[in-house]
C-alpha cells in the first residue's frame, strides 16, 4: 500500500512538472526550448518507468493474494483431516476392550462390529438345526447392527467430504440429513458443529448461530463444546449483537484460559474496542 501511494506521489509531481515546462515553453528562447525539450524528453522516460513500477507492484500484489487464498486453503484443509482425524481417534476403541482412547464410557462404533465375513459362519449352524425355524430373521438380527454402524459413518463420511471439498451447501444439507436420521449417534455432536460451520462460512448467521447453540444445548460435554462457544461469539459478532458477543467471547477466556480459543476470543475482543463496540 506505501508502494502505491509512493507511485502515485510520483506520478503527479511529475505531471505537474510536465504541464509547466509545456504551458512555458512558447515564451522560452530557442536554444531554451531546446533544453526544455531534452528535458521533456526524460520526464516521460520517467513517466514510464514509475508505470512499469505500478504494474509490477500490482503483479506482486495479485500473486501474494492468490498464495494467501492457497494457503488458507491448505490451513482449512489440513485442519479438517486433523479433526476426522481425532474423532476417529476419540471413537476408536482398544484390542483388548474397555473404553475409548479419550477415555469416558465405551461407546459402539464401526470399529467394534463383526466383519461381513463372520456372518456365514454364523448363519451356517442355523441352517443345519432345522427346516421349519425360518433362517431370515436370526440372520436380519446379526447383519442388522452392522450395516446401519457402516451406513451411519458413511452418511457421516459424506457429509464431511463435502465440506472439505467447500462444497458447503451440499455439506450443510448432507449434516442436517444425518442428524435426522441418526439422532443419537457417536457422531451427532460433530455433524453438529460442522453444520453450523456450513452456515457460518457461508454468511448464514442466524442458520449458523442456532445450529452452534444447539450443539452446546444438545451435547454439553462435547469436545466440540469450546469452538462451539467461540464461534457462538464470532457470529454474534457478525450480527452485531456486540453485548452478546462480548458475553461469549468472555466466557470462552474465562473457561478455557491459556488456550488457542482463548486468544482468539481475546484478539476478536480487542478488535470490538478499537472499533468502539464498546
Amino acid at each position: 500500500m506505501m508502494n502505491s501511494r509512493r507511485v502515485s506521489h510520483k506520478t503527479l509531481v511529475v505531471s505537474l512538472v510536465l504541464a509547466t515546462i509545456i504551458s512555458t515553453s512558447a515564451i522560452l528562447p530557442a536554444q531554451a526550448q531546446d533544453a526544455d525539450t531534452s528535458a521533456m524528453a526524460n520526464l516521460v522516460i520517467q513517466v514510464q518507468e514509475l508505470q512499469d513500477e505500478v504494474r509490477t507492484l500490482r503483479g506482486q500484489f495479485e500473486e501474494q493474494t492468490r498464495e494467501l487464498e492457497n494457503l488458507k486453503r491448505r490451513q482449512r484443509d489440513q485442519y479438517l483431516d486433523l479433526d476426522q482425524r481425532l474423532s476417529d481417534t476419540r471413537n476408536a476403541r482398544p484390542v483388548t476392550g474397555g473404553s475409548p482412547v479419550s477415555g469416558g464410557p465405551a461407546q459402539p462404533g464401526p470399529a467394534t462390529q463383526p466383519p461381513a465375513q463372520d456372518v456365514p459362519d454364523v448363519r451356517e449352524p442355523m441352517e443345519s438345526q432345522s427346516q421349519v425355524i425360518g433362517i431370515g430373521q436370526p440372520v436380519a438380527q446379526v447383519q442388522s447392527p452392522a450395516a446401519s454402524a457402516a451406513d451411519e459413518k458413511a452418511a457421516y463420511d459424506m457429509a464431511f467430504q463435502a465440506l472439505k471439498e467447500l462444497r458447503y451447501a451440499d455439506a450443510a444439507e448432507d449434516f442436517q440429513s444425518f442428524l435426522d436420521q441418526y439422532p443419537a449417534s457417536e457422531y451427532a455432536d460433530n455433524a453438529q458443529y460442522w453444520l453450523g460451520e456450513s452456515y457460518y462460512v457461508t454468511r448464514n448467521y442466524d442458520i449458523a448461530l442456532k445450529a452452534f447453540q444447539t450443539l452446546l444445548d444438545s451435547y454439553p460435554e462435547s469436545p466440540k463444546g469450546p469452538d462451539a462457544l467461540l464461534k457462538v461469539g464470532y457470529t454474534h459478532y457478525e450480527l452485531e449483537q456486540w453485548d452478546s458477543a462480548r458475553a461469549a467471547l468472555t466466557q470462552v477466556q474465562e473457561n478455557y484460559p491459556d488456550t488457542t480459543l482463548s486468544r482468539l476470543a481475546e484478539n476478536r475482543l480487542r478488535s470490538m474496542r478499537m472499533e468502539g463496540h464498546y
